[in-house]
């Protein structure tokens, strides 16, 4: 991680170039401004801001969707390229120089230094209260989103980066813990000052509720972390906010949707049919969800990855310019299913469940339209596999699926050979050979 926060704010204005022309600065080579120089103007937090915008959706993103994608079997390999071959294969077959995780681990951190530099920008640069509320809200998200990311795929992860790439590193419960506090603070500076329309209208767009995305994150966090009331409450604050707007990533012909871009326009990965899904977690027949998200057949994988059909790839990621949502609906109504369950609170758990089985009014269309659950509402194990089968379905493709299959099945051995149809074919990535070689603090890896 050497040198990283210099690096990225420099590539954050590269990046955002063609996002946001309208800024006036004082650059005498605006190619190449300092940190100095981005740290110590509004308009250069403003153009870092809109750079991280870009940099989290299209490049970030797609290495959060893509590696827990392929590792638990939601995507399917259809050419011999090693890196997704690697992380198909998984168990001991996954090496630490394979670019299949070291890009997970370099855009995510690189996306977090752009964060760290903003909360850094925005408390020290002058700005009127409800400016620096949003920068520093905005700031904390985007912090918040990239260390959630990092810690579901790696036992551990450096909460802060470090120019000389000694950064320390920190265990799961502390990274999730951070997560929290950083999106407590977001919340708190949103409360105390409402952010002001200059940065509105500046930074945030038109498909994007900074407070009710706060709130998602929040609950998904304290869900992991067990903190369940909570959860509870944070999904309420979103799905009682009166703005009818969920926050999505927009796309454009510039900037394409980064999963389009991977599986319908170069069709190196595709869907699995049934979305990889085995034996009793398979979708029942006329789950809605079905023909949102999956398309015809569209062959098989690679032999080496495992052979198992394939589907077209449809829903939010269907066109160069799909939106992707940041978070979806159904999430919260299975946060609180899953929330209420844990506490043996069965039958609210089946009243969220059901409302995610039942539903037929998604605010994007992911409607499953099928009927209540007839399975035993008396026990708990029964509802918490419900709610994991209807968690593997709802939210296809959102990076989710790796951490829940970790959080409900603890106890699942995963092989140490090469396996191409158990749910999941890694507890945690090792840590990339590049970060080792760099970093002294770097810890062992694990065993799967």
């Amino acid at each position: 991680m050497k040198n990283i926060k210099i690096f990225t704010i420099i590539s954050a204005l590269l990046i955002s170039s063609g996002l946001f022309t309208a800024c006036d600065t004082d650059f005498e080579n605006p190619n190449n401004p300092t940190e100095d120089v981005v740290l110590g103007t509004k308009e250069g937090l403003f153009a870092l801001a809109t750079g991280i915008r870009q940099y989290y959706s299209v490049y970030a993103l797609r290495q959060i969707i893509e590696a827990p994608g392929i590792t638990t079997r939601e995507l399917g390999v259809t050419n011999t390229f090693l890196n997704i071959n690697e992380l198909a294969k998984g168990g001991a077959e996954l090496p630490a120089e394979s670019g299949g995780i070291t890009n997970p681990w370099v855009n995510l951190l690189r996306a977090k230094g752009m964060a760290e530099s903003l909360i850094e920008g925005a408390n020290i640069v002058e700005l009127s209260p409800g400016t620096r509320s949003g920068v520093l809200a905005y700031g904390n998200l985007f912090k918040a989103m990239s260390l959630g990311a990092l810690i579901e795929m790696f036992e551990q992860a450096p909460i802060n980066n470090a120019a000389d790439g000694a950064a320390e590193f920190s265990d799961r419960a502390t990274v999730l813990a951070s997560c929290i506090s950083l999106l407590e603070e977001a919340k708190s500076a949103l409360a105390s000052s409402p952010i002001s329309d200059e940065f509105e209208s500046t930074v945030l767009w038109p498909d994007m509720n900074l407070q009710k995305t706060i709130n998602a994150f929040l609950s998904r966090y304290y869900l992991i972390a067990g903190n369940y009331t909570e959860s509870i409450n944070a999904a309420n604050a979103v799905l009682n906010n009166s703005d009818p707007t969920n926050s999505m990533w927009i796309y454009d012909a510039n900037n394409q949707n980064p999963i389009w871009n991977r599986t319908v326009n170069s069709a190196d990965l595709n869907p699995q049919t049934n979305f990889g899904l085995l034996g009793n977690y398979v979708p029942e027949t006329g789950d809605g969800r079905i023909d949102f998200y999956l398309g015809d057949d569209a062959g098989t994988a690679n032999a080496d990855a495992g052979g198992q059909a394939l589907s077209e790839m449809l829903g939010f990621f269907g066109t160069n310019t799909s939106a992707i949502p940041i978070y979806l609906h159904g999430e919260m109504l299975l946060n609180k299913a899953e929330a209420f369950a844990r506490q043996n609170q069965l039958s609210e758990a089946v009243i969220q469940l059901n409302l995610v089985r039942q539903k037929n009014n998604d605010p994007l269309g992911v409607n499953a339209n099928l009927p209540a659950w007839t399975g035993d509402e008396t026990n708990q194990n029964a509802v918490l596999e419900e709610i994991y089968k209807n968690r593997c379905i709802e939210l296809f493709l959102t990076g989710l699926r790796f951490g829940d299959s970790k959080r409900f099945h603890p106890n699942f051995v995963v092989p140490t050979e090469a396996n191409t149809t158990n749910e999941r074919n890694r507890n945690f990535y090792p840590y990339p050979t590049i970060e080792r070689e760099n970093n002294p603090n770097t810890p062992a890896d694990p065993a799967i």
